[in-house]
């Protein structure tokens, strides 16, 4: 399934590396991740104590249940070979390796991608940007995409023909609790648009609950308000405690066509 990043020729597994027909290789770190990113820059993707931030208010469950909506997706649609995009400290991926067969996670933050791949060994991560895809064409079953960009046209041409792509994105009032704490004025988060160039919409569902987090900081480091929001929305959030917050999420079932 994986091709060269370099000339786009297959990549064969050999011994303790990744080898291509023109003798690109690419080694396997010891935890068992590739890094297959070509732009090797500082500070790319989360950082350490960004990706501590996220591990722990995940592994609470805070996002379980939707976490679950989405794995009982993958077993609906039948996705057995499956690439998790934007896959971070792995918190997805392990439960859909449950269900899915290859599994791939793709992440630029060679910080996370090092902390999934000691989590889980039977996944192969990789550092990579999920705009240039170390893929071949039309491999995979099924793409998944949970808060981060949309990749469209590499979505496209790894799926499959009528491959499903399951992509998660904040509900209208996603953290109104937190936002409130932050801001005089609060706005709803925007819709994103039910239409893509090459995919038709064939499942969405919104999905609601809200929790008591008493880590509000380790949250507030997962959203893009902790750069956005005035000193004195920053403070209130320090001094908090603990929140009621609603978590609300989009989940749209895309296929290929």
């Amino acid at each position: 399934m994986l091709r060269c990043p370099i000339c786009q020729e297959k990549l064969e597994k050999s011994d303790r590396q990744f080898v291509c027909p023109n003798h690109h290789s690419f080694d396997i770190a010891k935890q068992g991740y590739v890094n297959l990113s070509l732009k090797q820059k500082k500070n790319q993707g989360d950082n350490k104590a960004m990706v501590q931030a996220r591990t722990h208010f995940l592994e609470k469950d805070y996002y379980a249940f939707m976490r679950q909506e989405v794995l009982d997706l993958l077993k609906k649609y039948e996705i057995h070979s499956l690439i998790d995009l934007g896959c971070g400290q792995g918190y997805y991926t392990s439960m859909f390796q449950s269900v899915c067969d290859p599994c791939f996670g793709v992440d630029l933050s060679k910080e996370a991608v090092l902390y999934a791949a000691k989590q889980n060994k039977n996944i192969q991560y990789l550092v990579a940007s999920i705009y240039d895809l170390p893929f071949e064409d039309a491999c995979c079953d099924g793409v998944t995409s949970i808060f981060v960009g949309q990749a469209d046209q590499e979505v496209h041409r790894v799926l499959k023909d009528q491959g499903v792509w399951i992509t998660v994105g904040p509900g209208p009032r996603h953290c109104w609790e937190l936002k409130e704490k932050l801001y005089q004025t609060v706005l709803e988060n925007p819709e994103e648009q039910d239409t893509k160039e090459g995919f038709v919409l064939v499942e969405k569902k919104h999905i609601q609950k809200q929790e008591k987090v008493d880590e509000l900081w380790n949250l507030l480091e997962m959203t893009p308000y902790r750069y956005k929001s005035p000193k004195a929305g920053l403070e209130a959030v320090k001094n908090c405690s603990s929140l009621d917050v609603t978590f609300e999420f989009v989940i749209r079932c895309w296929r290929k066509i």
